[in-house]
């Protein structure tokens, strides 16, 4: 197993990460949440070799990297500045981001703030603006059966949002969307860590799963894709709650190709792991020319 190592950028910060391989490409990954550790994208580091360099990192409160002092700074923005400070602490000149969930959208934001600095784009099983996070959460929601939608009702109006009750409730809802395919935990899902703080200023203060209220409440990455020029591909499960905002990155998103897993839902380098890795592989090996 990769050992943990730590990076130190600018202003007194330091990231946590794993890595594998040699480069002179680095695959380095953002993980989701917002506030998940990488645990459960290990799999990329199957695809480290002598051409590849696979780095995954916790992000800004997550583990044991950084952690502002103010909730008010983890946002999309800040997170991409961070993989930047992590870019040039690691000396990256071949840079091939990839962003799962939540790392998508902060992914989506490097690519338009730094595009010279990037060599390709992965965008996988995510969405380019709060609104469209805002219809996910209304499909998962509309999917449920009739009672648990009105004891969801009931919750959220007497706000019962730490209750385990709720808790239980919302991830049964969401399962046929996030891990329809899956048969037990695996072992990098268990090891995976959400920091609630993260999660609540990022996505939801009130802890309310299926509000979006958060700092990235009017974040909207749409507004880059005509402008990306670089190659990109576009992953996501043919169950993800993150379907339709997918097929509209792909389609808005010139140079970029839509890969779906019939067999997969959010969780697809979990549920399909196989097929996962080989297209990522594939699409590294197009870009780089291995």
């Amino acid at each position: 197993m990769a050992r943990v190592r730590r990076v130190a950028v600018a202003g007194n910060r330091s990231f946590e990460y794993v890595s594998q391989g040699k480069g002179p490409a680095t695959l380095l990954v953002h993980p989701g949440g917002p506030g998940g550790t990488y645990h459960y994208l290990r799999g990329l580091l199957k695809l480290a070799n002598v051409n590849l360099r696979v780095v995954l990192f916790n992000p800004r409160g997550v583990g044991h990297s950084w952690a502002p002092a103010r909730p008010s700074a983890y946002t999309i923005e800040n997170q991409a500045e961070d993989v930047e400070a992590i870019r040039r602490a690691l000396r990256i000149t071949e840079l091939h981001l990839l962003g799962y969930e939540a790392g998508g959208f902060v992914a989506l934001e490097y690519a338009h703030r730094y595009p010279s600095h990037l060599t390709s784009l992965l965008l996988c099983g995510t969405a380019g603006s709060a609104e469209e996070i805002r219809a996910a959460n209304a499909l998962i929601i509309s999917c449920a059966s009739p009672r648990q939608r009105a004891r969801l009702r009931e919750l959220t109006r007497a706000k019962r949002f730490d209750s385990p009750e709720y808790q239980d409730l919302a991830e049964r809802i969401r399962e046929p969307f996030y891990t329809r395919f899956l048969k037990g935990v695996p072992r990098d899902l268990k090891a995976t860590k959400l920091n609630q703080e993260v999660y609540r200023a990022m996505m939801s203060p009130s802890g309310d799963q299926y509000a979006v209220e958060g700092t990235i409440a009017k974040w909207d990455g749409r507004k880059y894709y005509s402008k990306f020029e670089l190659p990109c591909v576009v992953v996501v499960g043919r169950y993800d709650y993150f379907l339709g905002p997918s097929v509209a990155m792909a389609e808005r998103i010139e140079p970029a190709h839509l890969r779906v897993l019939p067999n997969s839902s959010h969780l697809a380098i979990l549920e399909q792991p196989r097929e996962f890795l080989a297209i990522v592989s594939e699409f590294l090996g197009d870009v780089t020319g291995w």
